[in-house]
């Protein structure tokens, strides 16, 4: 009996193994990715909390392994996959999804794509088409980020360049008007080279009255001690010597032109010090207007930049840069399925198991009728 059974079993398996089941075929195709964000940013310019503000705008979500794996049966790719090869009355998005098979190979950055079908043309041109579509997906939301953050950049670039404008015309103005910060500065270095060279006048003059003071003590020692009469010789006319009056005369010149000389380097002091006051406010405005200006500068800049690399990434294809197709799928020879030999120890495990059950209730079915036949 268990003989009967065990080989009606493997009987079975064989017929469906080896007459009635079509035979499967698995195609599958390898993708490799890497992260879309790095990416993205790996070439943007860190120069202050602008530009980190701009790049945080700009930069795209982290993108895992597992999270590109997870993207690869969504709704849209199952959709248009099917569109694509006309496959609406053979699957539906669901019954799509649940026929492919990911896999990722640790410790790399590959996705296996896997499907099985008993036409091996049909597995192989699904598995491609999920995986062209997919990395397309992926493109296209890329796309949409940067085109969404490319509008709202190009709308504050105008902005900041109507306050950059305002800024330049705010600066002109301030440069047009007279005795500005290099006007002054011009009158006041020419009015610190006058007072320097009347220092040096003032200077000379004092060494100047001092030799005189000293000559006029020597002329008037002299004439106390004897006559100022000098007779000349060759004419014969009579001199009086007037030596110290004339040396007092050349004092008093000299004295009166130090007290202008004075009076001069006072009153340019005073300018001097006038001049220094208005030019620091002076100054002061058009620091405050330049550093307006190049706040301005720069803040549009950064705003044109970062509108230069967003709009690059609208028109770039992000999805087959970050996406790479390292094995397309191609239309398998060797079945998967069904396994032959796995389907007949199967069998032959169950008839055994069956034919043995079966036995031991047919013994123990015999056992019981005799004892109520005896009784």
């Amino acid at each position: 009996l268990i003989a009967i059974i065990t080989a009606t079993a493997i009987l079975i398996a064989a017929l469906f193994s080896f007459f009635i089941l079509k035979p499967t075929y698995e195609a599958e195709m390898i993708l490799m990715a890497s992260n879309v964000s790095e990416n993205l940013t790996s070439d943007a310019i860190n120069t202050g909390n602008l530009e980190n503000m701009l790049d945080a705008l700009s930069k795209y979500p982290t993108m895992s392994i597992e999270t590109y794996r997870q993207q690869i049966t969504t709704p849209e790719v199952m959709e248009k996959t099917i569109k694509d090869l006309n496959l609406e009355g053979e699957y539906t998005i669901d019954s799509l999804a649940d026929k492919i098979k990911l896999e990722t190979i640790k410790d790399t950055n590959l996705i296996r794509i896997k499907m099985e079908n008993t036409d091996p043309e049909k597995a192989a041109a699904i598995v491609n088409r999920i995986g062209e579509n997919f990395i397309k997906v992926v493109s296209d939301n890329i796309k949409e980020r940067a085109t969404s953050s490319s509008e709202y950049v190009k709308a504050q670039m105008e902005k900041e360049k109507e306050y950059y404008e305002e800024a330049l015309l705010e600066q002109k103005e301030l440069l047009s008007q007279p005795r500005g910060a290099s006007e002054l500065s011009l009158e006041l270095n020419g009015k610190l080279e006058k007072i320097t060279e009347y220092k040096n006048q003032l200077y000379d003059l004092n060494i100047r009255k001092s030799a005189l003071e000293a000559a006029i003590k020597t002329s008037e020692a002299t004439s106390s001690r004897g006559s100022s009469i000098i007779l000349n010789r060759e004419s014969g006319n009579i001199l009086i010597d007037d030596s110290t009056k004339l040396l007092k005369i050349e004092l008093a010149e000299v004295q009166g032109a130090i007290d202008k000389i004075n009076e001069s380097i006072e009153t340019l002091q005073d300018e001097i010090e006038e001049l220094q006051v208005e030019l620091q406010e002076k100054k002061h405005q058009e620091d405050i207007v330049n550093q307006k200006v190049e706040l301005a500068r720069q803040t549009y800049e950064a705003f044109m930049r970062k509108y230069e690399e967003l709009r690059v990434t609208e028109s770039a294809e992000i999805g087959e840069s970050n996406i790479t197709v390292i094995s397309r799928a191609y239309p398998p020879t060797k079945p998967v399925g069904p396994r032959k030999a796995l389907n007949l120890a199967i069998a032959t495990t169950l008839g055994l198991m069956t034919g043995v059950f079966a036995a031991f209730f047919i013994e123990y079915w015999q056992a019981t009728d005799k004892k109520e036949g005896i009784a």
